[in-house]
């Protein structure tokens, strides 16, 4: 999938309204008051990525992956804010003045002062609030340099006494915290605060529309807009005491949030069903709910971290290095991904960091568990969860309606729809698994024609039919037939699967009669029974359950009388076999545990009401190798919008969310097991699309 960014330029010291009921400073001390000191003033401009000359992302990216996600810190482009949204709304700035020896800030020196070695002895020199609870839009208003509805004048309250003689500052801006942040002494405390794991990067609503307070932060120094509209440096002096002439400088802040945007076609494409599906061609697949899964809750840095660089994008040397260089600068740095070979994978790479990157690490022995993180994650993709996983009334409808945009992509009109904001997820290589990487579960409804058809055992015999008029609910299994080949079957009860399980093609002594509904009128002597169990496929777990079950009442048998007929039943095995509801269960009526236990223990897979459930992790930089796992292939980075677009199906997907059995959190991402095709991009929010979906 590809990201996108979302930026807001904010000239200085913003604006509006303590609106969150809690804030970053974990809930101490924080209410907005101003601390004692020589107070100055200053003026706040604010402009956005709308205009196109604020964005971290250029216009063009410097390295399009037109098939997938974007690479390093362009992605795929600039999305633009969102009409109709309130992502761009300020109600309160925290500003922080770092004294510097620099008069402007370029390229080459504008993160030097961020990245020093010796911030816990740098002070902060000022710090100024400001609130206002109606909020201005900062994607609104004016044009550059300075937009006419994003400026505001704000008291800025100095450690030590200014003179008459100027001094620079460097000025850092956090947006929408909730109150004056406290705790703040050293450019160590600002470049390292963290975002507690129980406070919101933004404030939720009833619609995505009017969520609003996201939580913003600087992410660089200059702008790179022609002409420019200034730095984050700031001249003071005693003169800005006074409210009528106040210091000009900008700040340009970008959310800590990122977003999940979907769309997909009304006609999904089902030429990539292979033609041994059992449902090629036989009918239709609509996708009906999704839920996003493993959506990071924990802490998050309130400045943007990286780390250094590392030479390959897979294998051994390209893991996530130690901390201890500046290469690139790890405050507010960019993503590095840069291709140099591709037979190799070498190039330069680099992570982007949060806070518990490190600990997130494949449990390892049996005292070690995936629980770990089981309060860090919403919908934690584990079997400690799989009950709520499971639980389909917590799946949501898919998008038709509400806030939207299209886009045009090769002639195809795409409407997305942002269905959830989430905080930023970031994994090392080997740790992208199923258990830590952020994705979507879709679920699709399979509507048979007329001619798909399953397999039923009825009164002695295995008959193809149609399932009953509006029922869409039926099994499938792996099943070994009489002339050595496996083929997927499609089955219209559990009874039908286990009858299956004998090859009896010309069975003029009704055997399969006498296994499946009892011996009495059948006469048959034991070589004949055991042949025909000996001949049984084994190939799903039911059958082989069976046909264990069968061989061993034959065991040692030479003769069969009553008692040992009555037991060579599918009857008298479903009374001792485990995991399995009454014989007397509709499969339409099988809970979702029920469904999990079939699969579980006997490989078998009820599609309940034509239901199956389709996997996809989102991607961040796609190295467009499905067998490798490269480099923040599968993470989420603040500010970028995840773009999924399902374009097909490409066949039957799990029958459930969390399937017990076949899904494990330890599962790579990088998997050949995709029945779902997705193209993601990720955007300015910058864009992260990835591929086109197929399920």
């Amino acid at each position: 999938m590809k990201k996108k960014k979302w930026y807001v330029a904010m000239a200085t010291a913003l604006l509006l309204a303590a609106g969150c009921s809690d804030d970053l400073d974990n809930g101490k001390n924080n209410t907005g008051a101003e601390e004692d000191g020589e107070k100055v003033y200053m003026t706040v401009n604010v402009s956005t990525v709308s205009q196109g000359t604020l964005t971290k992302a250029d216009p063009t990216p410097s390295n399009p992956n037109q098939g997938g996600a974007g690479w390093g810190e362009d992605g795929n482009g600039s999305l633009g804010e969102l009409s109709g949204s309130k992502e761009g709304m300020v109600y309160d700035v925290n500003i922080f003045l770092v004294p510097t020896d620099e008069e402007s800030l370029g390229d080459g020196n504008q993160l030097e002062l961020l990245n020093t070695d010796n911030g816990s002895s740098i002070q902060i020199a000022g710090q100024g609030y400001y609130s206002n609870l109606e909020g201005i839009d900062a994607s609104l208003g004016g044009t550059e340099p300075g937009h006419g509805d994003g400026k505001v004048t704000m008291k800025v309250t100095m450690k030590n006494p200014l003179t008459q003689d100027k001094s620079n500052y460097q000025v850092f801006a956090v947006i929408n915290a909730g109150g004056r942040l406290t705790g703040i002494s050293t450019l160590a405390d600002l470049r390292d605060r963290v975002a507690a794991n129980d406070r919101a990067l933004w404030t939720p609503a009833s619609n995505m529309a009017d969520y609003h307070h996201f939580v913003m932060s600087t992410h660089k120094m200059i702008s790179g807009a022609i002409p420019s509209n200034g730095s984050s440096i700031v001249e003071l002096s005693a003169a800005n005491m006074d409210e009528t002439n106040p210091a000009q400088t900008t700040v340009f802040v970008e959310r800590l949030a990122a977003r999940i945007d979907l769309a997909y076609s009304s006609n999904l494409d089902l030429t990539n069903i292979p033609g041994t599906s059992p449902v090629k061609n036989k009918g239709t697949f609509t996708l009906k709910r999704y839920k996003v899964v493993n959506q990071w809750k924990g802490e998050s840095y309130l400045f943007k971290q990286v780390s250094p660089t590392v030479q390959y994008n897979y294998g051994a040397n390209a893991v996530l290095p130690a901390d201890g260089t500046n290469d690139p600068a790890r405050y507010l740095g960019d993503e590095k991904w840069i291709w140099k070979n591709n037979d190799t994978g070498a190039g330069l790479f680099n992570y982007v960091l949060d806070p518990k990157i490190r600990e997130k690490k494949l449990p390892e022995g049996e005292s070690s568990s995936w629980d770990q993180f089981k309060d860090s994650y919403v919908n934690y993709f584990n079997p400690s969860n799989s009950t709520d996983l499971n639980n389909l009334d917590k799946m949501v409808s898919m998008p038709t309606s509400g806030l939207s945009y299209t886009q045009e992509v090769s002639g195809d009109s795409r409407t997305y729809y942002p269905v959830v904001y989430t905080k930023e997820n970031t994994l090392d290589l080997n740790s992208q698994v199923h258990g830590y990487t952020t994705g979507v579960i879709f679920e699709s409804e399979f509507t048979p024609s007329n001619d798909f058809k399953v397999s039923s055992y009825e009164n002695g015999e295995i008959k193809s039919v149609n399932l009953p008029n509006g029922d869409k609910t039926f099994l499938s299994a792996a099943h070994y037939n009489s002339n050595g080949s496996v083929s997927r079957l499609v089955y219209k009860d559990v009874k039908s699967v286990a009858a299956r399980a004998f090859n009896l093609e010309n069975d003029k002594k009704n055997l399969l009669k006498g296994f499946m509904d009892g011996w009495d009128d059948i006469t048959a002597d034991v070589n004949a029974v055991k042949k025909a169990v000996q001949g049984m496929s084994s190939q799903n777990g039911l059958e082989s359950a069976f046909k264990e079950y069968l061989d061993g009442i034959l065991t040692g048998t030479t003769t069969l009388d009553e008692t040992i007929k009555q037991k060579l039943t599918y009857a008298a095995f479903r009374d001792q076999a485990s995991h399995l509801p009454s014989n007397f269960t509709p499969v339409s009526q099988f809970s979702s545990e029920q469904i999990g236990n079939l699969y579980q223990y006997y490989n078998v897979s009820l599609y309940k009401s034509g239901r199956s459930y389709h996997k996809f992790w989102i991607r961040h930089d796609d190295n467009g190798n499905d067998g490798l796992m490269g480099v923040m292939e599968f993470c989420i980075v603040r500010n970028n919008v995840y773009q999924l677009y399902v374009k097909g199906i490409r066949g039957l997907g799990d029958p459930l969310p969390y399937t017990p059995g076949k899904d494990d959190p330890g599962t790579p991402d990088e998997s050949d097991d995709v029945t779902i095709d997705v193209t993601i991009y990720v955007k300015d929010w910058v864009k992260r699309t990835n591929k086109d979906i197929i399920l």
